[in-house]
């Protein structure tokens, strides 16, 4: 990597522009628009060929006939970067001037990733404003009901370099000779404004209705801080540790218990905000999400709902059985918990719901 910088950046001082020709070890000539220099690899477009990529270790020179702007980046994990010009210093080695900053000058050996304007920032490239998935499957129930059901869900992000959007539905409904075992419906949608590396606020909303779980509707809604313990991205693959702490207000519309009559009794109350998630992609396709809710009451703090789910992901791509675009489909197994502290009188304090689903996402 260091060499591909190196003659990257003589480059620039010979001619202060972008590549357009290549020379091989072979002294095969190749013209064209250098896109991308990173990982030991050359990226080309060319109008005879189209894109082609070359390894480092065949290339001998590299020719620019074409001005440009150069960003660098001393850690490939943070999302800073700086405008540089290069230069030489007294020893004649090259050196990264930051164009805010003309009195400081950065060593190669300090430079983890260099790039051009017109080319795509390699630690961080654009994500799609919005991206969807939609998942079916086999789900299974344990608790205050016990059944084997079909499930369904849905989600729509929405991603900008600082904020995202997650809207959110889950259907689950089953019966079991003639007769209704599960009925329940969750939607709802997170906001995040990440404004910092480390530091982002947000804002939740929950709504639920279970009717085995005596809500007719229950709802969450919250707002506070969160802070990244840290959010990597290394060859595409990210890993993520974040933590949330605020207020949230907590309405239960309960069925009375007169044979699950329409009546309906509600709570009201302000409760604490408190949440991790933790994400990592694994190689080969394979990744592990969870995350963990509590929110107990203000005025009774041992009263509270802990909700807990883990989900493993697998891209069936990664077995090669499947088409190009197929390749977005992914094997999920996962399970969600949720504790009540003191629940309704008949009630578990436990629910679980596991299940096993296929996802496409697009």
């Amino acid at each position: 990597m260091k060499k591909i910088l190196s003659m990257f950046a003589a480059a620039c001082l010979a001619s202060g522009a972008m590549a357009d020709t290549i020379t091989t070890v072979t002294d095969d000539v190749i013209n064209g628009t250098v896109t991308e220099i990173n990982g030991g690899m050359v990226t080309i477009d060319t109008a005879f060929a189209g894109t082609i990529k070359i390894d480092r270790e065949k290339i001998k020179a590299i020719d620019y006939d074409s001005e440009s702007t150069i960003f660098v980046r001393t850690d490939a994990s943070v999302r800073e970067k700086m405008e540089v010009s290069v230069s030489r210093d007294a020893e004649g080695n090259i050196v990264f001037i930051p164009v805010a900053d003309k009195q400081q000058a950065l060593a190669l050996d300090e430079v983890s990733t260099l790039w051009t304007k017109e080319g795509e920032d390699p630690d961080f490239p654009p994500v799609k404003l919005w991206a969807f998935s939609a998942s079916l499957g086999l789900t299974g129930h344990e608790g205050s009901t016990s059944d084997i059901s079909v499930s369904a869900y849905l989600d729509a992000v929405r991603s900008t370099e600082h904020t995202t959007l997650k809207l959110y539905a889950t259907m689950n409904k089953a019966r079991s000779e003639g007769v209704k075992t599960s009925e329940q419906y969750i939607g709802g949608l997170d906001f995040e404004h990440r404004p910092a590396d480390k530091w982002s606020w947000y804002f939740r909303d929950e709504a639920q209705h279970n009717r085995f779980n005596d809500y007719k509707l229950r709802n969450v809604a919250g707002a506070g801080a969160g802070y990244y313990f840290w959010n990597n991205t290394i060859d595409g693959r990210n890993s993520l540790l974040r933590f949330r702490f605020g207020l949230a207000h907590t309405y239960t519309g309960h069925y009375t218990k007169k044979a699950m009559s329409d009546d309906c009794v509600t709570d009201s109350d302000i409760a604490l905000d408190f949440g991790l998630l933790f994400h990592y992609d694994f190689t080969n396709g394979i990744s592990w999400n969870t995350e963990l809710t509590y929110t107990p009451l203000v005025d009774d703090l041992d009263k509270g709902t802990l909700v807990h789910e883990s989900k493993l992901s697998y891209l069936l791509k990664e077995l090669g059985l499947v088409s190009d675009k197929l390749s977005d489909i992914s094997l999920e197994a996962g399970v969600r918990n949720e504790y009540q502290t003191r629940p309704e009188p008949g009630m578990n304090h436990t629910d679980t719901t596991w299940y096993l689903r296929l996802s496409k996402s697009w």
